[in-house]
């Protein structure tokens, strides 16, 4: 059975000019993908239904020229893409977020917190806090009245001070959507520790009832991410596992040089190997990488609060030492829970 793909992911290089202490894509090749091997992959996905497609990296915007090529042919052939980059933000400029906004890109910053938490984990290559290089990116957006998003990878380090970044998305202006990110064991992720489910209960408290006050006083709401796939399924508008186009057998994650992996979390690891852009995706594969990803999340499916949740990241379990130690996940997604019925 030939399965459609519903999300691409391009990883336009596995280069950065940032250093950040738990980098998932450390391991990536150290070079940018071409125009034809980018085009290449956009014949992966259906012309006829809507699918996903986020610019990734290393820094994706080391490879702008690439990201225009793709986005004018997305136009060109009018596919029903929703077009997405994640970006440290340190390299936009006026004209990058103009074009992105003209052509629909949605826009994601990653940032871990206050300034003084942010330095501790996102670092410039020349061992010195990123924070005010990703500010400067930011600030071009609210310039051009441009809205983003904000992707905090939370960790031990940084789970106690997370409403901090509630305070910090109100600040800055133009943030609309908050999404957190406990830390998975790719990349550099193993040289660091995730919460414990005990700290992140109490934090996701804390980052609710501070985006709770400041949307009183400000007349502001800013989404919780976790918060919205809860309404998503509370509507019925959504499946169990939805949010794992792995699983699904409909995600295709391309590496610079047009490898195509199950997810952008597994790049690398054979077991997870899908085909390659010029060969196509080879079907026995897929279906081989679909049933052992839904049978290692079966514990999931004997949770009572499953419907509500979706389910777990099949990547961030995939890469703890300690499958056992999960229950950070769970606890983030139990008080989002609540926060909805």
């Amino acid at each position: 059975m030939t399965r459609k793909i519903k999300m691409l992911v391009l990883s336009l290089t596995g280069k950065c000019n940032y250093a950040c202490r738990y980098c998932y894509a450390a391991s990536h090749e150290r070079m940018c993908m071409t125009k034809e091997t980018a085009l290449a992959a956009l014949q992966l996905v259906p012309r006829d239904e809507s699918f996903i497609l986020q610019f990734s990296g290393g820094e994706p915007l080391l490879n702008f020229e690439v990201l225009q090529a793709v986005v004018e042919q997305v136009e060109k052939e009018q596919l029903p893409a929703i077009m997405q980059i994640q970006t440290n933000g340190s390299l936009l400029t006026d004209e990058i977020a103009i074009f992105l906004y003209k052509h629909k890109v949605a826009i994601g910053v990653s940032l871990d917190g206050r300034p003084n938490v942010n330095d501790k984990l996102r670092i410039k290559k020349n061992g010195h806090g990123a924070t005010g290089a990703t500010l400067k990116g930011v600030e071009i957006l609210r310039r051009n009245n441009i809205a983003c998003g904000i992707t905090c990878v939370v960790t031990d380090e940084n789970v106690r001070e997370l409403s901090g970044i509630v305070d910090f998305a109100y600040f800055l202006g133009n943030i609309r959507k908050i999404g957190f990110d406990i830390l998975r064991g790719q990349g550099r992720g193993k040289s660091l520790k995730p919460p414990a489910a005990k700290d992140m209960e109490e934090a996701m408290k804390l980052v609710y009832a501070r985006r709770d006050t400041l949307t009183r006083l400000s007349g502001v709401y800013i989404e919780i991410a976790q918060q919205e796939r809860v309404k998503t399924l509370c509507r019925g508008n959504s499946h169990t596992f939805g949010h794992c186009y792995a699983m699904n057998g409909e995600a295709a994650f391309v590496t610079a040089k047009g490898d195509i992996y199950a997810c952008s979390s597994l790049i690398g690891n054979q077991d997870f190997y899908l085909g390659n852009v010029i060969t196509g995706i080879e079907q026995e594969l897929v279906e081989k990488t679909m049933l052992f990803i839904s049978e290692s999340m079966a514990f999931c499916r004997q949770c009572s609060d499953f419907q509500l949740c979706g389910g777990g990241c099949f990547a961030r379990w995939y890469g703890m030492d300690d499958k056992e130690d999960y229950g950070a996940e769970c606890a983030m997604k139990r008080v989002s829970i609540k926060q909805v019925v």
